[in-house]
């Protein structure tokens, strides 16, 4: 424990435009010169990162401890603690947390339980049962169910840690420790028991999905960490999806009025989950920067304004 006091069969073309508003880390719909068209010449399906690059975090934040206040910080002094994650300069929620505790602004404690692969906090400023909210500028919070050492910061982020509903919370630690041993039991693959995408009219199922890694943000994430995006990309090379349209966002507010949204979680989570019935007004994190481990199932859904 670690303390801080103060501290093969080819599927007929399905055309898939998608996209959650994520600023400057996102793929979506915009300008044809700014597409992707996967797969590529040569008939592959690893999408070029080429001057598609997010910046990092430089401006002063501030996160919110409920019953505490509101904390800023400032980007420049936080490295993060998973770098088996992040590339240099990119960090988590949980590590401004941390960071916080280093500037001897508040008490915590916490470890890393490796049965469920992500930090845990012990107590903060003496309480336990802490979770989190986090959104981008121009969003609301949603109840996320996503690891805390796995969400990105970004400049202009809201960040909330409160007491959360014990067996909400509890629903949550379960679902990560399931996805550590699913992960396992697969020998170390990612195999995720159902991907779903609908549409208006027509939907896709797939079922016991490999997903492999394409490093399609290796400008965030290190090398062979898996996102909601490679499950795309790895239906398209399994010969699954016959072609799919990336495009850069540089702004949340160039998105369309009507995207694909998607949805990861489990049985385990299924009262816990923040349905996906809204539009773009609520800024969530977009599929090429949510980390995946093990779900259950992966969903996605067409949503318009």
């Amino acid at each position: 424990m670690r303390t801080r006091n103060y501290a093969p069969r080819k599927r007929p073309v399905f055309l898939i435009l998608f996209g959650s508003v994520l600023a400057l880390w996102f793929w979506a719909l915009a300008e044809e010169s700014n597409s992707l068209f996967l797969p590529n010449e040569e008939g592959g399906w690893l999408p070029s990162a080429e001057e598609r690059v997010g910046r990092s975090p430089t401006a002063r934040g501030s996160l919110e401890i409920r019953g505490t206040g509101t904390l800023e910080f400032d980007p420049s002094q936080i490295q993060s603690l998973r770098s088996d994650v992040f590339q240099s300069g990119h960090f988590s929620v949980f590590d401004v947390l941390v960071h916080l505790a280093d500037q001897e602004t508040i008490e915590l404690e916490y470890e890393f339980d490796e049965s469920a692969d992500t930090y845990v906090i012990k107590t903060l400023n003496g309480l336990e049962g802490w979770w989190y909210d986090a959104h981008y500028a121009g969003g609301n919070f949603e109840r996320t169910v996503v690891r805390m050492d796995h969400y990105p910061v970004k400049d202009g982020m809201d960040i909330l840690f409160y007491l959360e509903d014990p067996e909400r919370l509890t629903a949550i630690h379960k679902n990560f420790r399931q996805e550590i041993v699913r992960r396992k039991d697969n020998g170390g693959q990612v195999i995720i028991p159902k991907v779903t995408v609908r549409g208006f009219q027509s939907s896709l199922s797939f079922d016991q999905v490999v997903v492999t890694a394409h490093n399609a943000r290796a400008d965030v994430f290190q090398p062979g960490v898996i996102t909601v995006l490679d499950v795309l990309l790895s239906l398209g090379e399994q010969e699954k999806l016959s072609s799919l349209k990336l495009t850069w966002r540089d702004r949340a507010a160039d998105a369309d009025s009507c995207t694909f949204t998607h949805q990861v979680g489990s049985e385990t989570l299924e009262d816990y989950l923040a349905p996906h019935v809204h539009t773009m007004s609520h800024i969530h994190l977009a599929a090429d920067v949510e980390i995946i481990v093990s779900p259950e199932y992966v969903e996605w859904l067409w949503v318009c304004l």
